[in-house]
């Protein structure tokens, strides 16, 4: 029998859901310092390569001022390693291609709530793997994921952008196609050094496209240019990794994988107040049910289903493999 005195939540944990809820809304960000810069006429190519080369810079020293990390890094199998490397070049780059052109196109606020169809598509790729159906409340919340992802794809002030929406539910199914991929390339690898290697595989392809089609990288002219590069490199590149990461160690990956679900909430709080966007009722409807799907298929994850929430996130398992 539980006692009063042991269910209650330890300053630890409570410690783990504050780093883990202010990682979510740090992701959050990406959208808005994103817009900022799309409205800047800032060119993609070169943002991208930017943004993923400074964040690579800034990781790694994070990793070298670690003593622990740094021995991570020599014990990690150079085939996993060009693995990683590899995963940052499609898996990543792939994704942040098709969530940046959906935010071309569409509110900041209805590209991160359909990229959080990630957990629905993830769910149906393992059900196709493992052959295992899954449990009757997951079918459900796969279920009202993709209504809501319907119901997200109508009209935008009055114009349909079908071309948007469907751009970031892309983003959302390539970046569960990958991640497949990178969960069995992380177990036993800290979060901050694996990181580290796919923000620098995104970092080479995003620069050598940008340098092949005479972009190169992006020098920032004025305060807001500079404001919206920092914050995207900031918000969503290292702050949200760090943060995450330390929460992961404190609170285990189910937690972390039911408060990452704060993330698009805090875009459609953060895009209302900084952007003025505003969705129609249908569209909130579409939006609860895809948050709502999501929560429900990370709180009754199994163990090998575990991994992290779109952009940036690492595999949930991975981390409790090698920092537990």
């Amino acid at each position: 029998m539980t006692t009063v005195a042991a269910s209650r939540p330890r300053p630890r944990g409570l410690l783990g859901l504050g780093l883990v809820i202010a990682s979510a809304f740090c992701y959050s960000m990406l959208s808005i310092f994103g817009k900022f810069a799309l409205a800047l006429r800032l060119p993609l190519l070169p943002l991208l390569a930017t943004r993923f080369a400074l964040g690579a810079v800034i990781l790694w020293a994070w990793v070298l001022m670690a003593a622990e990390s740094r021995r991570a890094v020599g014990r990690v199998h150079r085939t996993r390693v060009l693995g990683l490397l590899a995963w940052g070049v499609v898996g990543f780059s792939g994704q942040s291609v098709l969530f940046f052109l959906a935010l071309e196109r569409i509110p900041a606020s209805l590209t991160e709530v359909l990229l959080y169809t990630c957990p629905a598509f993830l769910a149906l790729m393992l059900w196709g793997i493992t052959r295992r159906r899954p449990k009757g409340s997951r079918l459900l919340a796969i279920a009202l994921a993709l209504l809501g992802t319907w119901l997200c794809a109508g009209p935008i002030d009055g114009v349909v952008d079908t071309h948007g929406a469907a751009l970031a539910t892309l983003s959302g199914f390539w970046y569960a196609a990958f991640l497949i991929w990178m969960h069995r390339l992380t177990p036993g690898i800290p979060g901050a050094v694996s990181g580290a290697y796919i923000i620098t595989g995104a970092a080479l392809a995003f620069s050598t496209a940008s340098l092949v089609h005479g972009g190169g990288f992006l020098v920032p002219r004025g305060v807001r240019e500079w404001g919206s590069v920092l914050g995207i490199v900031l918000s969503a590149t290292v702050f949200g990794l760090v943060l995450f990461v330390a929460g992961l160690k404190r609170v285990g990956p189910q937690t972390a994988s039911v408060l990452s679900t704060f993330e698009p909430l805090g875009t459609l709080l953060l895009a209302a107040i900084f952007l003025g966007e505003k969705l129609d009722g249908v569209q909130w409807a579409g939006a609860a049910l895809i948050i709502g799907a999501a929560f429900v298929l990370a709180s009754t994850s199994e163990m090998d289903e575990r991994v992290g929430p779109a952009d940036a996130r690492l595999p949930t398992q991975a981390e409790t493999a090698g920092d537990s």
